[in-house]
């Protein structure tokens, strides 16, 4: 809840999900299409925020996991304004992992959101994911690092692409 993935999807696509300050403004799944140059796109799912023991019914928890599983990458999405941004990458593994084996072995990247509300002057909290295929500081509001993710999100399809000829889906 509150990372910015309703945001985010607004400001990569033509999608108008709701956004408001305060958790679980999402309830139900949202979906744009991101396009990028050279006529590449691909499909984005926004889903309602992960607490933690979703994978067990908590909060919203396993309704939308649901929908995760027919994904190929996965992005977390981590609010560096967060107490504990490390913390919460690992939770959100856990319960993706918890709720299905195979979640835990998708591809992945991070997002570090929020990255206009951190303060200069500070350095960017640093979060270990060794198995995720990058880590990127990233901001909707100013749209910093919003090509660098879209394009290792494309790489990652696109390797699915090669590989079985179909549709890209994130």
């Amino acid at each position: 809840p509150n990372a910015g993935k309703s945001t985010l999807l607004s400001v990569v696509s033509a999608a108008r999900p709701k956004i408001a300050d305060y958790p679980f403004t999402t309830l139900e799944p949202n979906l744009g299409v991101v396009g990028l140059s050279e006529s590449r796109s691909f499909v984005i799912a926004d889903i309602p925020g992960i607490i933690e023991g979703a994978h067990s019914g908590r909060g919203l928890g396993d309704k939308f996991l649901q929908h995760v599983e027919r994904t190929k990458v996965l992005a977390y999405l981590v609010p560096i304004d967060g107490p504990d941004p490390q913390a919460n990458y690992d939770m959100l593994r856990f319960e993706a992992g918890e709720y299905d084996a195979t979640l835990a072995t998708k591809p992945h990247v991070v997002a570090l959101t929020k990255a206009d509300l951190h303060p200069q002057e500070e350095e960017i909290p640093e979060v270990l994911a060794p198995e995720a295929e990058a880590v990127v500081v990233i901001s909707a509001a100013t749209q910093e690092g919003l090509s660098e993710l879209k394009e290792h999100l494309w790489r990652i399809l696109s390797s699915f692409d090669q590989q079985a000829g179909s549709e890209s889906h994130l």
